[in-house]
């Protein structure tokens, strides 16, 4: 593509203004005082773990918080997940 092009091209789509204000976003009810933490599964089991919640009428989130409250018991430890 010519660098005329190019340049032609960035001038129709300019980068939003980097001063403009954005508002802050409210914490979602049900994420107040929780973390998020990164879990890598293999790509079977989050498909399985994506069904079981649906056969259940749940989520997936409540599937691993009573997961890992069984770990938790598991090891003598109190469920608080």
């Amino acid at each position: 593509m010519p660098t005329a092009k190019r340049q032609s091209l960035g001038k129709m789509f300019p980068p939003p203004p980097l001063d403009t204000p954005t508002e802050p976003r409210e914490k979602r009810p049900d994420r107040i005082g929780k973390r998020a933490t990164l879990f890598q599964l293999p790509a079977a089991a989050k498909k399985q773990l994506a069904m079981l919640a649906i056969e259940h009428d749940t989520t997936q989130q409540a599937l691993l918080s009573e997961a890992l409250n069984d770990l938790f018991q598991k090891h003598g430890k109190p469920p608080i997940a």
